[in-house]
């Protein structure tokens, strides 16, 4: 028999079989009512968590040492002509002062990024094995929950210290039965029930008062941890300066189409070059929601804070991930381990990645007037970096018109430089992922930079002017 706890006030239960019931609503600290329910039968866990036929595991298969040495050798040749661009912007800068002043600075930028992100080293191993929370909140992922939850408990963690928390955000689908479910297999799983929506920080924060462990990890709903990613992702909270960690997230669906493989490409990239860079500095300015590590006695303290964000009057329903980041990081470190890795499932059509991203948008625009009062202290190299990452997105859509359209048109001035730049670089970016991991669709790099140079960029204007819509647009 299991426990259900009802909160009538905050419209929420708790259903617990393994441990005991809390006392009192972790919301609004009012008494709880206490009923009784069967648990489900334990049925055979869902294709891919312990199967070897339908389990999806990643692997990198870099070119052969002499074809990698090419490769290396090509990518080296192409930063050489990246460098030789941008002296160009210098020779002839005065014909076109904004479309030059801007090349150089995302040219030095980028190959900034490489170079740091060259002395990246994971968190090294000192054996920690914490007491962890997994959380996982959501809602209609009613076809994904069961094997996220399955992953948790077959990826390896020692289970006498692992305790997993999910919540029902108010799902209309089958989401709830399918955790019910999973509790049938697995006994001591904490199942919270929002019985309306409230958004996925509360799930998170609910997940972090109910929790017994001392570091909560945050999966999605739609991803799968790796074997060992856990006792991976959690060695980094060995350091008593670190408040968070974010793991690597390859994408689950890659092979669906050109969209889910250009968004493989994108998010190889910007984990193993960018956050990489970030992380040694300690300041990984987004530990995303796929899959990421938190002292729990660190989120605790920002908790109400974070919980409560007010932006143009209105509460924050978006961006919890980047907003809890950066609440952590005002105070502590955050780094990047590329050795903790899970999958997620990615959106496989146009309209609903394009949501996606105006929402991701939208995050990143509120982030960037908190994150900005306050990075300016951190290591000099890594304010750098983050306040162009600030500024050069913005200005990109001005620049690209000046250099295609305005100075062609009306001055004769050729667009082949900057052409040639944003060529050189998606190839850069393109090789360094085959170099690394084999995969024949590294050319969809560059659909992501015609996407985004003559969409997504003009996009970030949009997301400027909607700030104060607080729905996700994908639910």
């Amino acid at each position: 028999m299991g426990t259900s706890s009802r909160c009538p006030q905050c419209e929420m239960s708790i259903k617990i079989a393994g441990t005991a019931s809390p006392p009192v609503c972790p919301f609004c600290q009012s008494g709880l009512s206490v009923s009784r329910y069967q648990l489900n039968p334990p049925t055979p866990e869902a294709e891919g968590v312990v199967d070897e036929k339908g389990m999806s595991t990643v692997e990198y298969n870099p070119p052969r040492s002499l074809f990698g040495i090419f490769v290396a050798l090509l990518g080296i040749f192409l930063l050489a002509i990246a460098v030789y661009l941008k002296l160009h912007n210098t020779i002839y800068f005065w014909y076109q002062p904004w479309v030059n002043t801007y090349s150089i600075i995302v040219g030095l930028f980028i190959l900034s990024r490489f170079l740091i992100a060259a002395f990246y080293v994971p968190p090294p191993d000192e054996g920690f094995t914490p007491n962890v929370t997994v959380v996982v909140a959501c809602m209609n992922e009613g076809d994904s929950i069961d094997r996220t939850i399955g992953r948790i408990y077959h990826e390896g963690y020692p289970l006498d210290k692992l305790e997993v928390v999910v919540v029902n955000d108010g799902s209309t689908d089958e989401t709830l039965s399918e955790m019910m479910k999973a509790q049938g297999r697995h006994r001591n799983l904490v199942v919270v029930d929002f019985e309306k929506n409230k958004g996925k920080r509360p799930g998170m924060a609910i997940g972090a008062l109910l929790a017994r462990g001392e570091v909560l990890v945050y999966v999605d709903s739609d991803s799968f941890l790796q074997p060992g990613s856990i006792y991976k992702v959690v060695q980094g909270l060995a350091d008593p300066t670190v408040a968070g960690v974010s793991g690597h997230t390859d994408v689950e669906n890659v092979k669906k189409n050109v969209l889910t493989k250009m968004q493989d490409v994108r998010y190889f990239v910007s984990y193993r070059i960018m956050k990489a860079a970030e992380s040694v500095f300690g300041a990984v300015s987004c530990c995303p929601g796929c899959f990421s590590a938190y002292r729990r006695s660190c989120v605790l303290k920002v908790l109400d804070t974070w919980l409560n964000q007010m932006f143009l009057g209105k509460v924050a329903t978006y961006g919890d991930d980047r907003a809890l980041t950066n609440y952590l990081l005002r105070h502590y470190r955050v780094l990047y381990d590329d050795q903790a890795i899970a999958t997620t499932i990615v959106p496989e059509r146009w309209k609903k990645y394009i949501i996606q991203q105006c929402r991701w948008k939208r995050s990143w625009l509120r982030e960037i007037f908190f994150a900005g009062r306050f990075f300016w202290r951190k290591h000099p190299l890594a304010a750098i970096g983050w306040y162009s990452m600030m500024i050069l997105p913005l200005i990109s859509p001005l620049v690209m018109f000046s250099a295609l359209f305005i100075g062609p048109i009306f001055y004769h001035h050729p667009a082949a430089f900057y052409l040639g730049g944003v060529i050189v670089v998606s190839l850069l970016w393109s090789l360094y992922y085959y170099e690394k991991t084999g995969r024949a669709h590294w050319w969809t790099g560059f659909v992501f930079t015609l996407t985004y140079i003559f969409f997504f960029s003009v996009q970030g204007y949009y997301a400027l002017c909607t700030l104060r819509r607080t729905t996700w647009g994908t639910r």
